[in-house]
């Protein structure tokens, strides 16, 4: 079993963002509630495993919930079941839920019903991850035992190592996103700019054409005029005004 897969996907910024969706928390609320409470749900999840009296009916849980497909996290959340999750809380963390809850939130700083709301919306996602890890591990080994692996794998696991790994993970994603954010606006505000560049020469270009265009009509009806006024009367201008000069003397 890779847990290390499980770690990284559940505090992956897409899973984080999606619970924040979900319950309407802030993205810096679900990261520390899952960083407080992570190592306590695989631990009742080793209980439950552990127990002969849930053993079967977890490992069951288990195998139903490693059908979801978790490629996709924003269609696995948007089919997931705030009510299904509350309970697996509820039989992940027993008798304890209600203060390991006001524990998590004690630690994480969000609030009880926020602390809830998160554990419930990021449990189905846990399970199912769980159990397809499971059922990997199942295939490979030679072993009937229902969740040997799984108990094995969380007796000896470091989660605080694997919570740290995952964590980096998604510091890297998000620097990533960032880059690609940052790029993308220079791109955008570099096109902008030689786009209204463009723009402004070729109004000016425009202006000047139509002012040239102007130019040349007003003086060809000028002269449209004059010519007009010669042929109407047959008498040349220059000739009429030497005529009148002479009447005048």
């Amino acid at each position: 079993m890779d847990l290390s897969l499980v770690m990284n996907t559940l505090m992956s910024a897409d899973s984080l963002n999606n619970i924040s969706k979900k319950t309407g928390s802030s993205k810096k609320e679900v990261n520390d509630v899952l960083v407080s409470a992570l190592p306590l749900l695989l631990k009742g999840a080793q209980t439950q495993e552990e127990d002969e009296s849930t053993a079967e009916s977890f490992m069951s849980a288990l195998t139903k919930h490693s059908e979801k497909d978790t490629s996709n996290l924003d269609s696995f959340f948007d089919g997931v079941d705030m009510a299904d999750g509350a309970k697996i809380i509820g039989h992940l963390l027993g008798t304890s839920t209600e203060s390991t809850t006001k524990k998590v939130s004690k630690s994480s700083g969000a609030s009880d019903d926020n602390t809830a709301l998160i554990l419930a919306a990021a449990a189905p996602l846990l399970m199912s991850l769980l159990g397809q890890e499971t059922k990997k591990s199942k295939k490979s080994s030679k072993s009937d035992l229902t969740g040997q692996l799984l108990t094995a794998v969380l007796e000896n696991v470091d989660v605080g190592s694997l919570l740290m790994s995952a964590l980096s993970t998604k510091a890297a994603e998000e620097e990533t996103t960032a880059k690609k954010k940052t790029a993308t606006k220079k791109s955008t505000s570099t096109a902008k700019k030689t786009t209204t560049a463009k723009k402004k020469t070729s109004a000016a270009k425009t202006t000047a054409k139509k002012k040239a265009a102007s130019t040349t009509k007003t003086a060809a009806k000028k002269t449209t005029k004059k010519k007009a006024a010669s042929k109407d009367t047959g008498i040349d201008l220059g000739d009429a005004a030497n005529l009148l000069m002479n009447l005048l003397k």
